[in-house]
């Protein structure tokens, strides 16, 4: 090797560096369509449970619509004579719906919202949704098919009506135009012949974006049909009805048994990663040129300098700032280690600059952060840790089966002592209302101020039984009254001609109060029933509980 000159070697190495340049190249294409795999994965599956979470928004908007009808006292008496007119309104105000009807259990159709056609009854007991009806009389989404009365394409959505003695009289039902099914996702980003729907659990396309073939209501042969019913939840690639191989995701949809899918065109999938494939292949082979030219290059250098500088470069990478390369060799190369060493100089001052900065950040985030969840009078947790506090509360209830309670406080009288003595002492009185909140209950619970002299107790795990748990938090809640209405020691006053006094106010607090097990009700709802009930306390002369519905 002591014969072989530099350039020789240096050529050589090159070429050894080539084999795991290649490789690597070869690993990062691997690996970029993996991640191209993954990525399309991940947004083709946030695309289809938006579906779910929007069309399921739609069809549970409508049950809960047929629920409220069904529960009026005309149409519990399924009466042809006694048709009630909140039909028609109620299709007035919602002109996505096809129709809204009720029918007697043979069938008979006894009240439309849209008039029957010639004026003549219809019977609806062949129809399939029916018969799954009268089999088992629940709330329920049909199957895509020809109205009988509107002659539309709709799914019907279908609810029980049940007399005063709860007994099943009847059904209700609105046929949905299925253009009502249409999720609205943000679909602008999905390539050319992308197709997304639903299918439901016997292979019946419901709905879809784009139907050239005519399919929506049938069961299409299609192998990419077959994979979708088939898999349920999940991902794979198949050749759709209409010749174009796609990648597909697919996911259940709850209540309604159908399968939500996004297929995209599996060539627009890899298109990109192939492209920068070739982008790779071209850096690579031109970054080996270029290899090959600088070793020809450094070869008529001096190598030691640039051996030192390297050693230099190499430490201050590895965290050593104050590493230096040494000045010596040609002027070129001196040159080259000066300003390294000016590079070095500055990376340590930015560094030392960066880590000071980056504390003095993170102790700024910190404010902000205690800013974005604390009252800043109180340091009780603000509305929006309240809700979130919440929802964990709800979630442990649900694991649990434990009953909790929303507890909503008004101050009594605090007004009048903002106004004749001002916010300060205002904000001393709320501030002690705030410790003996603290003082009442335990620390897995929450206090919360949300605005003025207005607060928020939430008690969980209070127990299983809902007698036994009413009682805690009405234990609670008068212990709360009780402590709220012990006198406040404001501030120091001095008499004219007196000597020092404190300010002292006996206030009251009103009272409203919830109860809550596994996500009965929704989080806003419960704020609001608390609201209520305090309301009710205030209404009753205040410094007393209520409990809403009570």
């Amino acid at each position: 090797m002591r014969s072989t000159s530099i350039r020789t070697q240096l050529l050589l190495l090159v070429l050894a560096m080539s084999v795991p340049l290649c490789a690597l190249v070869a690993a990062g294409i691997y690996l970029d369509m993996q991640a191209t795999i993954a990525h399309t994965k991940s947004s083709l599956r946030t695309l289809a449970y938006t579906m779910i979470r929007n069309t399921g928004a739609t069809v549970a908007s409508a049950h809960n619509s047929l629920h409220r009808l069904a529960a009026r006292p005309l149409v519990k008496l399924v009466d042809g004579g006694h048709c009630d007119p909140a039909l028609q309104d109620f299709l007035t105000m919602n002109p996505a719906y096809a129709n809204v009807a009720y029918a007697r259990l043979d069938g008979e159709v006894v009240c439309s919202a849209v008039p029957l056609p010639n004026g003549r009854g219809r019977n609806i007991a062949a129809t399939p949704w029916f018969q799954a009806f009268l089999r088992e009389p629940r709330a329920l989404v049909g199957l895509p098919h020809r109205g009988l009365i509107t002659g539309k394409w709709v799914s019907v959505i279908g609810a029980p009506i049940r007399n005063e003695q709860q007994e099943v009289v009847g059904a209700i039902y609105l046929p949905l135009d299925l253009s009502v099914l249409d999720p609205h996702i943000p679909d602008a980003g999905l390539p050319p012949d992308s197709r997304y729907g639903f299918f439901a659990a016997d292979g019946t396309m419901i709905w879809r974006n784009l139907d050239p073939e005519g399919v929506i209501g049938s069961k299409p042969n299609a192998e990419a049909a077959r994979r979708i019913v088939a898999v349920r939840d999940g991902e794979f690639e198949s050749l759709a009805i209409d010749g174009v191989v796609r990648y597909f995701s697919v996911v259940p949809m709850p209540d309604t048994g159908w399968i939500a899918f996004v297929g995209v065109p599996a060539s627009a999938v890899y298109l990109a990663a192939k492209q920068r494939a070739m982008l790779s292949m071209l850096a690579a082979l031109t970054v080996m040129g270029l290899l090959a030219v600088l070793a020809a290059w450094l070869a008529h250098r001096i190598i030691r300098p640039i051996t030192q500088l390297e050693q230099a470069a190499r430490r201050v990478h590895d965290g050593d700032f104050g590493a230096r390369a040494a000045s010596a060799g040609p002027g070129e190369i001196a040159r080259v280690a000066q300003a390294f060493n000016g590079m070095a100089d500055h990376i340590q001052a930015s560094t030392r600059q960066l880590e000071a900065e980056v504390a003095e950040r993170r102790e700024m985030e910190e404010q902000v952060r205690q800013m974005a969840f604390r009252d800043a009078l109180t340091q009780l947790p603000n509305r929006r840790l309240l809700h979130d506090r919440l929802s964990q509360a709800m979630a442990a209830s649900k694991r649990s089966a434990c009953y909790g309670a929303v507890m909503y406080l008004d101050l009594d009288h605090f007004k009048p002592l903002n106004d004749r003595y001002g916010h300060a002492v205002g904000d001393l009185l709320l501030v002690d209302a705030a410790r003996r909140l603290l003082a009442c209950v335990r620390e897995v619970d929450t206090v919360a101020r949300i605005g003025g002299d207005e607060f928020v107790v939430m008690v969980g795990e209070l127990g299983e039984e809902a007698t036994a748990s009413t009682a805690q938090a009405e234990a609670i809640a008068q212990k709360i009254r009780h402590a709220l209405a012990e006198p406040f020691r404001l501030r120091e006053q001095r008499e004219e001609g007196g000597a020092p006094s404190m300010l002292e106010h006996v206030g009251s607090v009103s009272i409203g109060v919830v109860m809550f097990r596994d996500h009965e009700t929704q989080q806003d709802e419960l704020i609001k029933q608390a609201d209520a009930a305090m309301y009710q306390a205030k209404a009753a002369g205040g410094n007393r509980v209520c409990f809403f519905g009570a």
